[in-house]
């Protein structure tokens, strides 16, 4: 973050290691764009790692020396030079989706002093702020459907980091930072950040194409304060302790979480393992989503799921593989009945590691049955479900990761089994490991919508016109989309005569003929038709509600 720290490391592109059985391209692209959090979180590979650990090993980042600098602060994203370059990587690479910033921070606390009032320190907030907003207008202006993420930023900890090393505290790097503020507190310097942070949260709220993630507190939380801290207020507190986002304004981030360089620790810059914290939160709370496609939904729970062992017994456990002779399947079951589905093109499932008893069992395919409706006698979870009739019946390429308790693997679904998601009735899926020997996983359940089994869904492009007039060239741009709701339309020029939304089966949802843009906000997540009927013709476009 800090202008002075640098690092001779260069880095442009990371991607992963395709899985030894089945291989996938890279689908999503993340563009990593700012200071020196960037730069740590490019040099570490932080979002590959976390992503993959969350099922989305075909999604990978991008950065360079230019766009993730040390020391930058938004005026330098407001440059010629660097939005010239940013504009040229996301007019190479279609696949970005998303831009993850971190900037802003060098600029609030390299200019405040203890000594400012009040109206000082809102003036250089604000003003800290109007510039960063500037910065995310450009990202969006690069290309209609660019979504940003911001991140923000954790606590710092120059108080005990710095103390830690009396009497020689004036040659540690980060002395100077601290004294040019006034040796503010940590309190002081929380407050600052958390304000800062929600003012800056309130703009991305009101922006459906911005997002931020609230966790200033988040290595209290994760790290805990183990070991008292060195200097006022003392104390300790367990990790998971710390209440989110804000934790405990008065601590810093320990310094368990702040960066080792050997000979002195850094007071802001986190570790590989903080940085990673940091991703593993923002994916939990943005990217797992964001990057699911065209409509996914999350398994029903309850008697709908669990596992079936060799031996008969039934559990609300989701537990898959072999353990001291006894075979265990696990049973999902998702409610497709009555959602807004055309022709599926592709599919995955997602699922957590919660728990490992023995070796780990899990190699590159998965052995995959679906029903379209349900295996037994109902929809929960039975014995007999083990040896029902399927529709299909097939091995599947798995991805993501299964190496440690809470990462995610994706088992994506072969094309021969898609045409039994249907959007008639319940889609129940059975998965085992044939031959696997030695170790049972425990997947985690439907109880936390955040870490819930998935299945993400593709569809088909629409091939069926809402009505008979005929369709112009694509002059017409939707945009955010996917959307949380409010789309904007781009018709470069043409005048909108009317609009018309559709589900997915062409039954109407509602026609105006004043609306210029459109409002998907109560409606459920699914896909629909948007038809725009303007001066010099009409076009169709699929927009998903997510």
């Amino acid at each position: 973050m800090y202008r002075y720290l640098t690092c001779a490391t260069a880095f442009v592109v990371m991607t992963h290691t395709a899985n030894s059985q089945c291989s996938e391209s890279d689908e999503n692209r993340v563009l990593l764009v700012g200071d020196s959090w960037a730069f740590f979180m490019g040099v570490d590979q932080t979002i590959n790692t976390i992503l993959e650990r969350w099922g989305h090993s075909n999604a990978t980042f991008f950065t360079n020396l230019t766009i993730a600098e040390n020391g930058a602060e938004t005026d330098d994203f407001l440059s010629v030079e660097k939005q010239t370059e940013i504009q040229a990587l996301i007019d190479a690479d279609p696949a970005i989706k998303v831009v993850h910033l971190s900037i802003g921070g060098n600029d609030v606390l390299g200019d405040w002093h203890v000594s400012f009032t009040q109206a000082q320190t809102d003036s250089l907030r604000a003003s800290v702020e109007a510039r960063l907003i500037e910065v995310i207008e450009f990202i969006k202006s690069t290309r209609p459907d660019m979504h940003v993420l911001w991140s923000g930023y954790a606590y710092p900890n120059f108080g005990e980091v710095i103390e830690d090393i009396a009497p020689l505290q004036s040659i540690h790097p980060f002395y100077d930072t601290w004294e040019g503020m006034g040796f503010p507190t940590f309190e002081q310097l929380n407050t600052i950040l958390n304000d800062f942070s929600a003012s800056v949260g309130a703009y991305c709220n009101n922006d459906p194409r911005v997002d931020f993630v609230d966790c200033t507190g988040l290595m209290q939380h994760t790290f805990g304060q183990e070991d008292p801290l060195g200097v006022p207020p003392g104390g300790t507190y367990a990790p998971l302790t710390a209440p989110l986002p804000h934790g405990f304004v008065d601590y810093p981030s320990p310094q368990s979480s702040m960066r080792d360089y050997g000979i002195f620790l850094d007071c802001f810059h986190l570790s590989p393992s903080g940085y990673r914290d940091m991703i593993d939160f923002h994916t939990r709370k943005f990217y797992h989503k964001f990057l699911m496609h065209d409509q996914f939904m999350l398994s029903e729970g309850g008697v709908r799921d669990g596992s079936i062992s060799s031996l008969g017994e039934v559990s609300n456990q989701l537990m898959l593989g072999e353990l001291n002779g006894v075979e265990r399947s696990t049973l999902l079951s998702f409610g497709t009945a009555n959602q807004l589905m055309p022709t599926v093109s592709a599919a995955s499932i997602f699922l957590r590691r919660e728990s490992l008893d023995g070796t780990n069992p899990i190699g590159s395919t998965v052995q995959v049955r679906i029903v379209n409706g349900q295996f037994g006698a109902s929809a929960e979870v039975e014995a007999t479900d083990l040896d029902a009739t399927s529709d299909g019946d097939e091995s599947a390429c798995r991805f993501g990761s299964t190496d440690g308790n809470g990462h995610w693997m994706r088992i994506d679904l072969p094309a021969s089994l898609l045409p039994f998601i249907a959007s008639n009735t319940t889609t129940q899926f059975v998965l085992s490991l044939p031959g696997a020997t030695g170790g049972m996983v425990t997947f985690s359940d439907a109880s936390d919508p955040d870490f819930a089994p998935v299945l993400d869904l593709t569809f088909e492009d629409i091939s069926t016109e809402v009505s008979s007039v005929p369709t112009s060239k694509r002059n017409v741009t939707v945009f955010p989309n996917p959307t949380s709701g409010p789309v904007s339309i781009d018709t470069q020029g043409s005048r909108i005569l009317s609009l018309e939304l559709a589900d997915m089966m062409g039954h109407l949802i509602w026609r105006s003929t004043s609306l210029v843009n459109a409002d998907l906000s109560d409606l459920p997540r699914g896909a629909y038709v948007l038809k725009i009927n303007t001066t010099t013709g009409s076009t169709m476009e699929r927009v998903v509600r997510w």
